[in-house]
């Protein structure tokens, strides 16, 4: 099973995934998406749509942790195969008492595991519910808050390969964007591209984000509310063990449970 990619965090890293991922590939009107089927993307056209505010008959969730509660609004129409599918899960009970079994400090979590080590066993990794096409979209970026889905495979077919039609997968687990550490020089560094995609560059600045899974994995929702980065905050700043030998996971020393994801609307909320 292939395991989520792990940020790397030391400042000489950040540069060159930042450097590359938004002066080379990604924030240019003639670059395209650094992806195994590229997409080209006209950041002419681009609306970020996570800086919006959700309308009441918006699809949401309250995912309900051991340490807090976090608020988020779907988009279905930029993910509706992962959205349908998530929304699924949650309703029939899935998610209900799955762990976090990976926290990189200050950065990011990742959950929805039905073991605390992250791993799932053959069985699940050859459903189709670990096997959903990634789907990108130029409207939405890993801003803080962001909820994410790493690959779980690729397609190993030589001419799909060949072709550039090969397509990524991801599954069940999804991830929790906190943020990089956005100093001096890394902020310089976003802001020295095209000029066409400084809102977006402008905020990650403003938002915070880990800019270095930018069109890289599907994004299918947004993180809303103090309560909600607050509860954020506490999961990406708790102790963790050992990176283990076979996932490389570091995983908190103390269980972090999702009790359950509860399925509503912006407006229900909002009452």
């Amino acid at each position: 099973m292939a395991r989520f990619s792990k940020p790397a965090i030391r400042r000489m890293t950040i540069l060159l995934f930042v450097m590359a991922a938004f002066s080379l590939t990604l924030f240019s009107c003639s670059t395209y998406c650094a992806q195994s089927q590229q997409t080209y993307i006209d950041m002419s056209d681009v609306r970020l749509l996570q800086l919006e505010e959700p309308e009441d008959t918006d699809t949401a969730v309250v995912i309900h942790t051991t340490l807090g509660d976090i608020t988020a609004v779907l988009y279905p129409e930029e993910a509706p195969n992962y959205v349908a599918q998530f929304v699924r899960l949650a309703e029939e009970g899935y998610y209900d008492n799955t762990y976090v079994f990976q926290v990189e400090k200050g950065v990011y979590f990742s959950a929805g595991s039905p073991g605390n080590d992250g791993v799932v066993n053959a069985t699940q990794a050859a459903s189709p519910e670990e096997n959903v096409e990634i789907e990108t979209s130029a409207d939405l970026w890993p801003f803080r808050g962001a909820l994410c889905v790493p690959l779980t495979g690729h397609d190993q077919s030589f001419w799909n390969n060949l072709f550039g039609s090969a397509a990524d997968y991801c599954g069940t687990r999804f991830l929790v964007c906190d943020t990089i550490e956005f100093d001096e020089a890394t902020i310089a560094d976003i802001q020295a591209v095209d000029e066409s995609a400084r809102a977006i560059s402008d905020a990650f600045v403003e938002r915070g984000g880990v800019p270095n899974y930018a069109q890289q994995m599907t994004i299918f929702g947004q993180a809303y509310g103090d309560e909600s980065f607050e509860t954020i905050d506490k999961i990406t700043s708790v102790a963790v063990k050992a990176a283990a030998e076979e996932t490389e996971y570091t995983a908190p020393q103390e269980d972090i449970l999702i009790e359950t994801i509860e399925v509503t609307t912006w407006g229900e909320i909002a009452e």
